[in-house]
């Protein structure tokens, strides 16, 4: 790589991260009831800002042959559609930066998601001591779940869980005991104060996976990590689809999910799936949700992100996003990025925030991976 090059790759890298910076703060600040006092005009105006800097990095600093111009240009059009039909920009945001991450380094960007998530939860709960906002406490099993600013205790929880996979990422091959230690008393209290069981399983299972991955004991998942996205959405979707009340392994399945088999199901059953996606009128407990009168608006709820994706999204983008997933699974070597997206992947099948850019910053991560390793290989055949 010559020096112009070089030049280049760092400015395309700077570009990237002010774009990602300004982009995932205000769709972190939008996770929080915060959501509710800022203006939809101003969000929408700061996500413009944030994606025409990434624009500009793409056009003018980033090298792309005619195919992938084409290419990129035939996800987009897709996603668009699936954006206007849907009223949701969740998934081309997503989808954007991970197409764009060409020249982005890892740490980088890994270290401004945590900075950025934990001053955003750091506000958040600070807000709700100052009653600037409420935290909005709700009662599970006589248990008092907490969201601290968070429009629910699970999202708030599921923040907690994402700046975890991002620590043990950065300590992978440092990753000790005091780590462990670290990671178990944050699980405990987050438990503790939201209920959340899913993440509070998924941080002990990111204990493991930062165990034995340091080890290399779980390397044999990378030659079927691409799998993962296929088994779990056709799990949910049949799970959800033939969901059977009077089934005793259905049933089970039910309750270990919290009821989302059967809402998924009412929800499929009324609107079913659309080719290029729909807008879905949910009724949540969390934010203008919590003010609902519950007895006469019951809840219904798209948990599952893989059900988000083929519900809401459509089927066109629903496949399109989950062969982009798998092609960079596919292709992927590292270790540590693999067992991170596979844990992400298996939390898809009951919560939903893996294609929310404010929660996941390692689908993008994953894709600037092998964006990286391609150029690499493309300058040694230059050599």
């Amino acid at each position: 790589m010559d020096l112009n090059e070089k030049k280049e790759s760092t400015l395309s890298n700077l570009l990237f991260l002010v774009a990602y910076t300004i982009v995932i703060f205000i769709s972190s600040l939008t996770t929080t009831l915060y959501a509710h006092i800022i203006p939809a005009p101003y969000v929408s105006s700061i996500l413009i800002v944030g994606i025409s800097i990434l624009f500009c990095k793409f056009i003018f600093t980033d090298k792309h042959s005619f195919f992938e111009y084409t290419l990129y240009l035939f996800i987009g059009i897709i996603l668009l559609i699936s954006m206007i039909k849907s009223e949701s920009k969740q998934l081309i945001v997503v989808a954007i930066f991970m197409l764009m991450s060409k020249n982005v380094k890892s740490r980088p960007l890994l270290k401004i998601y945590l900075i950025v998530s934990l001053l955003v939860l750091l506000f958040s709960y600070f807000s709700t001591k100052m009653g600037w906002i409420m935290d909005l406490t709700y009662t599970r099993n006589m248990i008092e779940r907490h969201s601290y600013g968070i429009v629910y205790p699970t999202d708030f929880a599921s923040h907690i869980f994402y700046v975890c996979c991002a620590y043990v990422f950065l300590r992978f091959k440092k990753f000790n005991l005091f780590d462990v230690i670290f990671l178990l008393v944050t699980a405990l209290l987050v438990y503790r104060q939201t209920d959340a069981r899913l993440n509070f399983g998924m941080i002990l299972l990111l204990i493991v996976v930062g165990l034995l991955g340091k080890k290399e004991k779980l390397d044999f998942l990378n030659t079927v990590a691409w799998l993962v996205p296929i088994f779990s959405f056709l799990f949910t979707y049949l799970a959800s689809r033939f969901y059977n009340p009077t089934s005793f392994i259905f049933d089970l399945l039910n309750k270990l999910f919290s009821g989302r088999l059967g809402i998924v199901q009412e929800i499929l059953n009324e609107s079913g799936v659309k080719f290029w996606g729909q807008k879905i009128i949910e009724h949540g407990w969390g934010g203008s949700g919590f003010y609902l009168n519950t007895n006469i608006y019951e809840y219904s709820y798209i948990d599952s992100a893989f059900m988000r994706l083929l519900i809401i999204y459509g089927l066109m983008a629903c496949l399109l996003f989950l062969l982009i997933i798998i092609f960079f699974l596919y292709k992927s070597k590292n270790s540590r990025t693999i067992l991170i997206v596979i844990l992400i992947l298996l939390s898809g099948i009951v919560e939903q925030h893996f294609i929310d850019i404010a929660y996941n910053p390692f689908f993008i991560l994953l894709a600037s991976e092998y964006f990286n390793k391609k150029g690499l290989l493309q300058a040694c055949k230059n050599i």
